[in-house]
């Protein structure tokens, strides 16, 4: 049986303010190129921000416009923007890499998830640090009530 892996992608309260999203709104359709950056991001989270030309279309941007059902323009004009603002990096002719991503990626195996949340529920069990003084305080109560009794006697 195959494990289940997740993947997230970090987007940190930050994320409008720097300088590669600034940069990308800023251009005409900058809204659209922004959303559709995240959503490139997301595509490439199994293979850690690193995109492959598979020459399944004639070029770079259509292949990514296929993958992502967008249109080859805002993929052109996304691709150009990445490359000015230092965002992309080259590892050879068929391959890149979203350089910012690398620390924005996160994954973790389904038994992983398990572990985790089983360990959080053994915790909430464990932490009965009211009640046990409450037991205490009962006891030393009891304990007083019945050494009272037998002075009575």
């Amino acid at each position: 049986m195959s494990e289940k892996k997740y993947y997230w992608l970090k987007l940190y309260d930050t994320f409008f303010e720097n300088k590669t999203s600034k940069f990308l709104r800023k251009l005409p359709d900058g809204d659209k190129i922004l959303l559709v950056y995240l959503k490139f991001q997301l595509k490439l989270l199994k293979s850690e921000g690193i995109f492959s030309f598979e020459k399944l279309c004639d070029s770079v941007p259509e292949e990514i416009a296929l993958m992502l059902d967008e249109d080859v323009n805002i993929i052109k004009l996304l691709l150009t923007a990445l490359e000015k603002a230092t965002a992309i990096e080259h590892l050879n002719e068929n391959t890149f890499m979203l350089s910012e991503m690398q620390d924005l990626i996160g994954t973790e195996g389904s038994s992983a998830a398990r572990v985790r949340k089983h360990r959080l529920k053994y915790k909430a069990l464990q932490c009965n640090g009211d009640v046990t003084n409450s037991n205490m305080n009962e006891t030393f109560l009891l304990r007083r009530e019945r050494y009272r009794y037998k002075d009575d006697r």
